[in-house]
């Protein structure tokens, strides 16, 4: 009895534990779908502008962006 019971808990953690882990892989993909959004806003932003106030407005966008993912990867 004991031997089904050591089963049981067992399948009830790697359960939990699995379902935890989808969670944060959903939380991290909805996190990168949100970044990629605000990306692509700041760069339609950037095109309103021109020469060199349009150049140093996409390196900051970019910038942004990379920091973003870093970030993200971090917590992943």
């Amino acid at each position: 009895m004991s031997k089904a019971l050591a089963v049981l808990v067992a399948s009830v953690f790697t359960c939990a534990f699995s379902l935890n882990a989808n969670a944060a892989s959903d939380e991290y993909k909805a996190a990168k779908k949100q970044e990629e959004a605000n990306y692509e806003k700041a760069k339609a932003e950037c095109k309103k502008l021109s020469g060199s106030d349009q150049k140093a407005c996409m390196k900051k966008a970019h910038g942004d962006h990379e920091a973003a993912e870093e970030r993200l990867e971090a917590k992943k």
